[in-house]
């Protein structure tokens, strides 16, 4: 008979453990967040935006107007960077083949050169339209701000790793 309670007692505090778990596992708020990134929509908390908002001490006319760029610039970026991971996999999806078509790997790699140049065009005429944007007492911040873009925008997250091979 003691054997059975003492059975009986772990079976219960191990049903209570899982369901302790499984409760915080679903109950919990959403993963944590990235660390380069503050949590929230973009327009929310500290992010690139609003501290370039708040550096360059935009009025609400400006603000709005920034805003207008900014999601302009994030629709053109996507669409640029979706078609650079395309490239980046037909070009390395050569590698497949037995012998690859070195034609084709040329081809492919000025078509990379050309989509990473319009991206930096684009960044650039994007803090372009941004410094036409601010007034004259407003250029010393922005000077500023570019001495620190780079630690803005320079590290994003890294997309995640795919599971290995038969997993």
């Amino acid at each position: 008979m003691e054997r059975t309670k003492l059975l009986t007692f772990a079976v219960i505090g191990l049903l209570l453990l899982n369901l302790f778990t499984v409760g915080y596992l679903v109950l919990r708020p959403g993963p944590p967040p990235h660390p380069d990134r503050p949590p929230g929509p973009p327009d929310e908390g500290p992010g690139p935006a609003n501290l370039i908002i708040d550096r360059l001490r935009l009025n609400p006319e400006q603000t709005r107007h920034y805003r207008q760029l900014v999601d302009q610039h994030r629709r053109q970026t996507h669409r640029l960077n979706n078609d650079l991971i395309q490239t980046y996999g037909a070009y390395y999806q050569l590698l497949a083949a037995p012998q690859p078509d070195t034609l084709q790997a040329a081809a492919l790699l000025r078509q990379l050169a050309d989509q990473n140049r319009a991206l930096a065009q684009l960044n650039y005429s994007h803090f372009a339209q941004i410094k036409a944007l601010c007034r004259p007492d407003q250029q010393a911040a922005f000077d500023s701000l570019l001495r620190h873009i780079t630690a803005f925008f320079g590290r994003g997250p890294r997309p995640p790793e795919p599971p290995p091979e038969g997993f």
